[in-house]
């Protein structure tokens, strides 16, 4: 393989944990969600890469009550629509829109500069969904030609991560499976960037911004970051 490609694959490895909203419901492909603009209301590696300041964790407070209180408006109004897809609709835009409320309010919290940085590491957290995405998607100037081509390798990337267990309590196992899921994800994205012109590889690599390890931003029940089984200890 080029030397060229395993820069893009490096590049693009450092997002490319699959991941949903971590609020709305019914959404597939994601496993544990994550939603950087309320992890980083308690998430202390990403406060810490933002150089959140102690004001700014008091600003965070009454940010954290509004989401909590939202959050569980919304999945008590998703529960309670049942088979009713009408209702589903519903309590998938309550959610959209807290959402996007949570986000204003973390926002004008951030300086500048910490706007501009949890905006890479949601990209970054996005993976390869983040060249379908569809504001991003026409940020990079992705042709529909391309999009097609990037939809049919991410077809396969999940048919092939599918048939890969997600979490085991064995250790060795789970280990295994990682490297697994690992090379299949360098592949999609060599894949990817064999579609990108060197202008778009470029834009992705500012939009990115520098590489954060997105693994620290979910914890999985009876485990810990990255999977870590804690019910030993």
């Amino acid at each position: 393989m080029r030397a060229s490609r395993w820069i893009m694959v490096a590049l693009f490895a450092v997002g490319a944990v699959v991941v949903v909203e971590a609020q709305q419901p019914g959404r597939t492909g994601g496993g544990f969600g994550i939603n950087v603009y309320t992890s980083v209301l308690s998430n202390k590696d990403l406060q810490t890469e933002l150089k959140i300041t102690d004001e700014q964790k008091e600003k965070f407070k009454p940010i954290t009550e509004k989401n909590t209180e939202a959050g569980k408006k919304n999945r008590d109004a998703f529960k309670d629509a049942g088979d009713d897809d009408d209702k589903k609709k519903a309590a998938r835009e309550g959610f959209t829109k807290s959402n996007a409320e949570i986000r204003k309010m973390v926002e004008d919290v951030l300086t500048s500069e910490q706007k501009v940085r949890i905006a890479q590491i949601d990209v970054q957290v996005k993976g390869m969904r983040a060249f379908t995405d569809e504001k991003l998607s026409k940020d990079l100037n992705i042709t529909e030609a391309q999009t097609s081509k990037i939809k049919g390798v991410q077809t396969e990337y999940d048919t092939d991560s599918k048939a890969i267990p997600r979490f085991d309590r064995d250790k060795d196992k789970n280990a295994e499976n990682q490297k697994k899921r690992e090379k299949l994800r360098k592949a999609a994205f060599a894949d990817i960037e064999d579609t990108l012109t060197a202008d778009q590889k470029s834009k992705w690599k500012e939009m990115t911004g520098a590489p954060f390890d997105t693994a620290k931003l979910f914890t999985i029940p009876g485990f810990g970051t990255k999977g870590k089984d804690k019910t030993k200890d």
